[in-house]
């Protein structure tokens, strides 16, 4: 055969190949477009399904109907996807496609019944979501990842098939025409096989591609400076979602601290949100102590996943006793990869577990201690210490915000001096018990205590002798009293009292001649021997009065009596009494 003619052999064989390559691309094209496309449609129902469990966590912490609505919209939308999709399948994918639209019905009918139900408690609302709404989202969350898995796996099927294709039909076209492209091909083939698998991994998302052998010339200088770009591109894209994970966590944390919640509950709710947190390595169990001072000793506020054994053990733990002791006397972190001598808290069937134990710290005061469960062997990383360092600093900001609210509410409604509540409190209790004697139809009294002789202890002895004398005889008539009654300050030197369940007339005297006999007895001051007395008037419900006015007034009328009759007693009011009778 003319040399022409295998020239011409070899260039047709070269251009058939050629074309034939083009066709496969192009077919290998259309594929990975589809199959991209189909990842890229489970990404986006992912996307929806956790837009929709975001509404419904709000819907969990604030309270309101609006966050089940659009948590029913993300759904719907949801829906339809799964719809389109489940039309376009084929018919080997449709099964899998039907049993997500199962699983999203089941979704959606206990959703609707969340919605249809807007009296149910909180307790009933977030044990309806954690039964019902929660088993079939983490069902679809994990048919979506099957199906990303799934999708990824055909998608590096394919690209090795059609890598093993390309490659037979290039091995030919060497073959063929290997006199005229021997050189060339010998120096640069392997290295561009390569940097097409590379290039294709880095175009398909995946940024941990490498490359195991990067030749020694100018292509593979192409090579690594591709690669050096994929690894870039990762710690680029981790360090980013981590930062948007890390941010996320913490203005939850902030905005659930402008909730009407208690201090238990903020607690509950921080936990949560730490233990949601992705990229932290956690086990889902942990707990909040918050130091008693007086005590000298952490108590546990709030936990999740704990067992009953640990509850019981660490209720209360000493400063420096165990890891989160220690943590609270140090006032920095403790970080355990397992058990060990420092981890004095055991019980019967412990696993295997590190620590770490973050403490909460405002204004260089250790406030408490947040212990969260790892992994046996996890090894300690900077950038989750410094994490969990912002969440330490950010919950005692937020306790610190719980306890001035405290503090407030507890100035508003209580006596400075004497701690007693004030009018305001005192009329609040008083409408409630007469509540409660209504509808238990119990005898009730309402007693008004007014100092003899107070006046004369400021005029003579100063202020500061009438706040000792106030003080002291407002424990006397505490210790006169049982722990279901209350007394109050009304002002000066008048206390107010409501005994409850007075089974007769003889019980409440009892009680009121025992505070004038504590109150008359001497005070020290500096010296002198303080004396005061108490007047004290006594109404009754049901008999002088059934609402708060009328027995205050009987109260005061009866206090009003015993002063005319000399101080230093008690009496009960007479419907029948007036002032211009005798004593």
């Amino acid at each position: 055969m003319f040399i022409h003619h295998k020239l011409g052999l070899g260039f047709g064989a070269i251009v058939g190949l050629t074309l034939l390559l083009t066709s496969l691309s192009w077919q290998n094209t259309q594929i990975q477009v589809k199959l991209e496309r189909s990842r890229d449609t489970v990404a986006q129902m992912q996307e929806q399904l956790l837009e929709a469990r975001r509404h419904e966590k709000n819907f969990l912490l604030r309270r309101e109907s609006i966050w089940l609505q659009q948590t029913q919209s993300a759904l719907d939308q949801l829906e339809r996807m799964v719809q389109e999709m489940e039309e376009k399948a084929f018919f080997n994918e449709r099964p899998y496609w039907q049993r997500v639209h199962e699983q999203l019905k089941i979704y959606r009918g206990h959703l609707l019944r969340l919605l249809a139900t807007p009296e149910l408690g909180y307790a009933e609302q977030y044990a309806i979501v954690e039964s019902d709404l929660v088993p079939p989202a983490r069902e679809l969350h994990a048919l979506f990842k099957t199906r990303w898995s799934s999708l990824s796996q055909s998608h590096r099927d394919h690209l090795a098939r059609s890598e093993q294709t390309q490659s037979v039909l290039v091995t030919l076209a060497i073959a063929i025409s290997a006199l005229l492209v021997w050189i060339i091909t010998r120096s640069i083939l392997v290295s561009l096989k390569m940097g097409m698998q590379f290039a294709r991994e880095i175009a398909s998302g995946n940024l941990r591609a490498r490359i195991n052998h990067i030749p020694r010339d100018e292509v593979g200088a192409l090579l690594r400076a591709m690669q050096q770009m994929g690894t870039d591109l990762q710690r680029m894209e981790e360090r980013d979602l981590r930062a948007q994970a890390a941010r996320l966590a913490l203005n939850a944390l902030l905005e659930s601290s402008l909730e009407p919640l208690s201090l238990q509950r903020q607690m509950e709710v921080a936990l949560h949100i730490i233990m949601t947190v992705p990229y932290l390595r956690l086990k889902n169990k942990g707990a909040i102590f918050l130091i008693d001072p007086e005590e000298g000793q952490l108590h546990l506020i709030a936990s999740t996943g704990l067992a009953p054994a640990v509850l019981n053990g660490c209720a209360k733990i000493p400063l420096g006793h165990c890891l989160c002791g220690k943590t609270a006397a140090e006032g920095k972190l403790t970080y355990a990869t397992d058990q060990d001598p420092a981890h004095s808290v055991r019980y019967a069937g412990m696993q295997p577990h590190g620590h770490y134990c973050i403490p909460i710290i405002s204004r260089g005061v250790v406030l408490g201690v947040m212990t969260l469960y790892l992994p046996a062997g996890h090894e300690e990383n900077p950038e989750e210490v410094a994490f969990l360092t912002s969440i330490g600093n950010t919950l005692a900001g937020v306790l610190e915000r719980k306890r001035m609210e405290e503090r407030l509410q507890h100035l508003a409604h209580h006596d400075l001096l004497t701690s007693l509540p004030n009018r305001v409190l005192f009329a609040e209790h008083l409408s409630r018990s007469l509540i409660l004697a209504t509808r238990s139809k119990e005898r009730m009294a309402v007693m008004l205590i007014d100092l003899d002789h107070f006046k004369q202890v400021n005029d003579t002895l100063g202020h500061a002798a009438g706040d000792r004398v106030l003080v002291i005889s407002t424990q006397r008539i505490r210790d006169c009293l049982r722990a279901s009654d209350l007394v109050a300050r009304m002002g000066g030197d008048e206390f107010a009292v409501i005994l409850s369940d007075m089974p007769n007339l003889e019980a409440a005297e009892r009680v009121a001649g025992k505070i004038v006999q504590q109150v008359s007895q001497s005070i020290a001051w500096e010296g002198h021997s303080v004396h005061v007395g108490a007047s004290i008037g006594i109404a009754f419900f049901p008999e002088h009065g059934s609402e708060a006015d009328s027995l205050l007034s009987s109260a005061d009328m009866a206090m009003y009596r015993i002063k005319k009759r000399g101080r230093n007693g008690f009496c009960i009011h007479d419907p029948d009494w007036r002032e211009d009778q005798a004593p």
